[in-house]
C-alpha cells in the first residue's frame, strides 16, 4: 500500500523539484510560468478532459447515484468555500471564487487516478472521468462567470448591469476550451462516435502535456515565493482534505451509492488540490501565494488521509 501511495506522490514531487531548479540554476525565470499556465488552461488540460470523456463508456456515465454523489462533494464543497471566503475572510468576489476553486478542485486526473487505479483496477478512472465532467460542466464554468462578474466589480465605475455582465461571463465561458471540448467529448460519448485512430493518438500527445506541465509550472511559481501557513490556507486545507471527503460520504448516504463506487467517491474526495488551481490563480493574478501553499501542503497531508482511508475500507 506504501508503494501505491509513493507512485502517487513521487512523481509529483519530482517534477515540481524540476520547475524549481530550473529557476534556480538559471535556465528559465518566475515569470516563464505564465507561459506554462496558458498551454495548460487552454490547450493540454482541456483536451485531457475531452479525451478522458470520448474514451468513456455511455454506459458509465449513465450512472445518476455516483455522478449526483460526486457533484454534491465537488459542488458542495465549492459553495461552502465560496461562503467562507465572502463572509468569513470578506475577500472580494475575484479572490473569495479563487479560493473556492482551490478547495474545491481534487487533482483527480495526476494524483487520484494512479492510487483509484492501483486500489480497484481500471474501474477506478470511473471517478475520475465522472469528476471531471462534473468540475468542466459546472465548477470551472461558474469559475469564469464569477471572476468575470469580479473583473466588473473592480472596475470602480459605479455598479455594472448584472444581467449583462453575467451574459458576457457565460458568453467567455461557454467559447472557454477547458468548457466546450469536455462537453464535446461527453456528447461524442452519448452519441456512440468513435474517433480515429490518429485523431485520439493527435489528442493524446497534447493532452499527456497536462499534468506535468502543471507540476512543472508549479514548481516555477514556487521560486521567490515566501512559504506561508496562515488562516487562508489553515481553512483551506480543513476543507479540501476533511470536509469534501466527507461530504463525499455524505452523498453516498443521500442516493445510495454503496461498495466500490462508494469507497472511490470518498477517496477521491480526500485528493489534494488540482495544480490546475494554481494555474487560474496564476492567470488571473489573484490568491497566488495562499493557492500554491495550500496546493503544496494538502498533497504531503493526502498522502496521510489517503493512506488512512485505504486501510480502513481494505
Amino acid at each position: 500500500m506504501l508503494n501505491t501511495i509513493l507512485n502517487g506522490l513521487l512523481p509529483v514531487a519530482f517534477v515540481i523539484m524540476l520547475g524549481w531548479l530550473s529557476v534556480r540554476i538559471g535556465l528559465l525565470k518566475h515569470d516563464d510560468a505564465g507561459v506554462l499556465a496558458t498551454l495548460v488552461i487552454r490547450f493540454a488540460l482541456p483536451f485531457a478532459l475531452f479525451e478522458g470523456a470520448v474514451k468513456t463508456s455511455p454506459d458509465k456515465l449513465h450512472n445518476v447515484g455516483f455522478a449526483l454523489c460526486l457533484t454534491l462533494g465537488l459542488m458542495g464543497t465549492y459553495v461552502i468555500a465560496l461562503g467562507v471566503g465572502r463572509f468569513v475572510f470578506r475577500h472580494d468576489l475575484r479572490t473569495a471564487t479563487m479560493q473556492a476553486l482551490v478547495c474545491a478542485f481534487p487533482d483527480m486526473a495526476y494524483f487520484g487516478a494512479p492510487i483509484l487505479a492501483a486500489v480497484f483496477g481500471p474501474e477506478g478512472f470511473l471517478a475520475v472521468l465522472v469528476g471531471n465532467l462534473v468540475t468542466s460542466i459546472f465548477m470551472l464554468p461558474l469559475t469564469i462567470v464569477l471572476t468575470g462578474l469580479g473583473d466588473k466589480n473592480a472596475t470602480g465605475k459605479g455598479q455594472p448591469d448584472v444581467l449583462r455582465v453575467f451574459g458576457q461571463s457565460i458568453a467567455r465561458a461557454v467559447i472557454n476550451p477547458i468548457v466546450w471540448l469536455p462537453i464535446s467529448g461527453m456528447v461524442l460519448s452519448f452519441c456512440h462516435v468513435t474517433l480515429p485512430g490518429p485523431v485520439l493518438t493527435s489528442v493524446d500527445l497534447i493532452a499527456k502535456a497536462a499534468g506535468g506541465t502543471s507540476l512543472f509550472a508549479l514548481g516555477l511559481i514556487l521560486y521567490g515565493e515566501r512559504f506561508v501557513i496562515n488562516a487562508n490556507v489553515l481553512v483551506n486545507l480543513g476543507i479540501k482534505n476533511f470536509l469534501q471527503p466527507a461530504l463525499m460520504a455524505l452523498g453516498a448516504v443521500l442516493f445510495g451509492v454503496v461498495g466500490a463506487p462508494a469507497h472511490q467517491a470518498v477517496i477521491t474526495g480526500a485528493v489534494p488540490t488540482a495544480t490546475a488551481a494554481a494555474m487560474f490563480a496564476l492567470k488571473s493574478n489573484t490568491y497566488t501565494r495562499d493557492a500554491t501553499a495550500t496546493i503544496l501542503v494538502s498533497t504531503i497531508l493526502g498522502v496521510v488521509t489517503e493512506g488512512l482511508l485505504i486501510a480502513y475500507f481494505f
